[in-house]
């Protein structure tokens, strides 16, 4: 009768280790896939990457560990912000839930690059109501059959007519989620100079995003410009200008620090934007970077150590905020910590070795 017992022991335990051997198979197959990608990220080719994270996205329902979905959704966000798609990007690290926090930092000649850093979300477990994991692989598909991003000029920003960015926000839908990405093009990546000796400053931009509850979504990228065709262009002798706003959407960016905003939040840099987008625009006291860091200040985010020196002048930079996100001299009032911001560095466009 023992005898008996311990065999249906044995054969209980080996039936337990036989499906759990079988529930872990497919997470190895996606924790590799995951580890592909966080290679792929590293050395900025954000194709590969996204071949890797939808194949995971696809068989999401096998993973067992809500860490390593965690971990897709995450670098699905920093792929998805590389390809200037912040409106998915800002959604996958909503969904992402919490992530430990990483920075990787390494040096390509005298610049320093971070492949990435992101710090955690607050959000305490999975959520999926901000976009549907549906629409969500729709999108990474899109991205995915469209050419990998070779980008070696700039696109170029076009004028916009101010009104039509809080006009585009008035879409009578409720929303459900509303968020703001800060976007920061250094002169020299990685490095805190304030121009590159050229005459290339940077530039500092914002994308604000509106989530409405029927799955569709509202997305703005601009920034604030000196306007253009006069006789001399601004310098720091004649530093002002009439100021312009353009559309920023395919603007390349070296750093980025996005949040989630309340609704209150978002009204009053709505209503900052109306009535302040035409100020004139000033090289040292109101340049693209003011304009940037006053938006998300009203986003309840804190950047230390914005204000740089030129030659006749002083004032916050592109070159000061990248390095300061780049470091993570920032915090989210908010919560009091970091926790609540995404951050990531785009190495899309530096000179790599195939």
């Amino acid at each position: 009768m023992i005898r008996r017992y311990w065999l249906i022991a044995i054969i209980i335990l080996q039936l337990t280790n036989t499906e759990a051997s079988a529930q872990l198979l497919p997470n190895i197959e996606i924790i590799n896939a995951l580890k592909e990608s966080d290679k792929y990220i590293a050395n900025g080719k954000s194709h590969q990457a996204l071949v890797q994270l939808h194949q995971v996205l696809q068989t999401k329902e096998k993973v067992l560990d809500q860490g390593i979905l965690s971990h897709v959704y995450n670098n699905l966000a920093i792929v998805l912000a590389r390809y200037n798609n912040f409106t998915a990007s800002m959604a996958c690290f909503y969904k992402a839930g919490s992530i430990d926090t990483k920075y990787k930092f390494t040096k390509r000649g005298k610049r320093i690059l971070s492949f990435f850093s992101t710090t955690n979300n607050y959000q305490n477990k999975i959520k999926e109501d901000i976009v549907n994991d549906e629409i969500l692989e729709l999108m990474v598909q899109d991205q995915i059959n469209q050419k990998e991003l070779e980008r070696t000029e700039e696109f170029e920003s076009e004028k916009i007519e101010s009104e039509s960015i809080v006009e585009a926000f008035l879409d009578k839908k409720e929303a459900s989620h509303y968020a703001l990405a800060l976007l920061i093009k250094q002169p020299i990546p990685g490095q805190k100079n304030t121009n590159t000796g050229l005459g290339e400053v940077g530039h500092s931009f914002i994308s604000l995003i509106k989530y409405n509850k029927d799955q569709s979504a509202v997305s703005k990228t601009f920034g604030f410009y000196p306007e253009e065709g006069q006789l001399i262009p601004v310098n720091p002798i004649l530093p002002t200008a009439n100021s312009v706003i353009k559309d920023d959407a395919y603007h390349t960016w070296d750093q980025l620090l996005g949040k989630f905003v309340t609704k209150e939040q978002f009204e009053k840099i709505l209503e900052y934007i109306d009535h302040n987008i035409s100020n004139e625009y000033h090289l040292s006291d109101y340049n693209c970077s003011d304009f940037a860091l006053t938006i998300a200040q009203l986003s309840n985010i804190q950047i230390d150590n914005t204000v740089g020196n030129w030659p006749l002048g002083k004032g916050d930079n592109p070159g000061y905020i990248g390095q300061s996100i780049l470091g993570g001299n920032y915090f989210n009032i908010d919560t009091k910590t970091k926790e609540g911001l995404f951050t990531c560095s785009n190495n899309l466009f530096t000179k790599t070795k195939k």
